[in-house]
């Protein structure tokens, strides 16, 4: 092919403005390149929230792995790694790590991007105790100025969790009833379980030698709180109080008088008139003894006994 040099060059004095103007777009769109790709990326696009659990004690979790992996694009490719390589570091190609070890660009390269992504953090301001339309922030920030990630915060609205199932106190211990051990003035409280062997009131051990009348005042364990709401249930209010009722007197013992006789009889047995020795016994009165955890020697179950004493 044979130019004409003195047709290009006539060509070229009457299109010079046309040239002009073409070179000026060509580098007007190189410095705009230029300038776009020295700009900090935003990262928050990638980010993925999921909610779980129950409204007022929901949970979020999100694709940090997916984040993180997108952080670490961006400053590679910052740092001179090409598109490939970037692929192959992020999947710990040891061919790659090899080469960076032994080429001392790449490993000026490498070190300058560990060092950028230590400067970078990312994460959600809370994720615990969340409720259906709080709004939760992601923040992106750098102590770095020249951080090709960008600075910046993105608001995400909490939705989907699910409703606690709440019951009254009353209803519960209709369910879960409260009991008392003895005797009118000499009762104590007896707390119960629930339907899967847990406890759950606190123990009272102040409560003893209880009395029709009395009032008693229950309150709930946390941790048994805790336990209901990790399966959405819950109880309210936390406390209540009750009033002793339907306590028999000790005096109405089944077979006490008996009871009372054979005593009698028992202290003339030890005390019997002899050849030499005369007894007169007068009895100034009956005296019982009420052991509400009374256990034998050969037993470690505990009952209630009543003796005389």
């Amino acid at each position: 092919m044979t130019i004409n040099v003195d047709e290009l060059k006539k060509w070229m004095k009457q299109n010079s403005k046309h040239l002009v103007v073409g070179i000026v777009l060509v580098l007007g769109g190189f410095a705009v390149y230029h300038y776009y790709k020295s700009q900090p990326k935003s990262i928050v696009s990638h980010v993925k929230p999921s909610y779980s659990g129950y409204d007022g004690y929901g949970s979020l979790t999100y694709n940090s792995r997916d984040v993180g992996n997108e952080v670490t694009r961006v400053v590679y490719r910052s740092a001179g790694f090409t598109k490939k390589q970037t692929e192959e570091l992020l999947s710990n190609d040891p061919v790659l790590m090899t080469d960076i070890r032994l080429d001392p660009k790449l490993q000026a390269n490498y070190d300058r991007a560990m060092t950028m992504l230590g400067t970078i953090r990312c994460d959600f301001d809370h994720a615990d105790n969340l409720k259906n339309g709080d709004k939760v922030i992601f923040r992106v920030t750098s102590t770095s100025s020249k951080s090709p990630v960008k600075s910046e915060k993105k608001v995400f609205t909490v939705k989907g969790l699910e409703k606690i199932k709440t019951v009254s106190l009353k209803d519960f211990l209709k369910d879960n009833p409260v009991t008392f051990k003895g005797y009118n003035n000499y009762a104590s409280l007896v707390l119960p379980k629930d339907k899967d062997g847990q406890e759950p009131f606190r123990d009272n051990d102040e409560e003893e030698n209880l009395s029709n009348g009395d009032k008693v005042r229950l309150s709930l364990s946390e941790s048994y709180l805790e336990q209901l709401l990790a399966k959405g249930e819950s109880i309210s209010p936390k406390e209540i109080t009750i009033k002793v009722s339907g306590l028999k007197n000790i005096t109405e013992i089944e077979n006490l008088n008996d009871l009372l006789a054979k005593n009698d009889d028992f202290v003339k047995s030890k005390h019997e008139n002899t050849s030499s020795y005369t007894y007169a016994i007068e009895k100034v009165g009956d005296y019982l003894k009420y052991d509400p955890n009374y256990s034998g020697f050969f037993s470690s179950d505990s009952s209630e006994q009543v003796r005389l004493v």
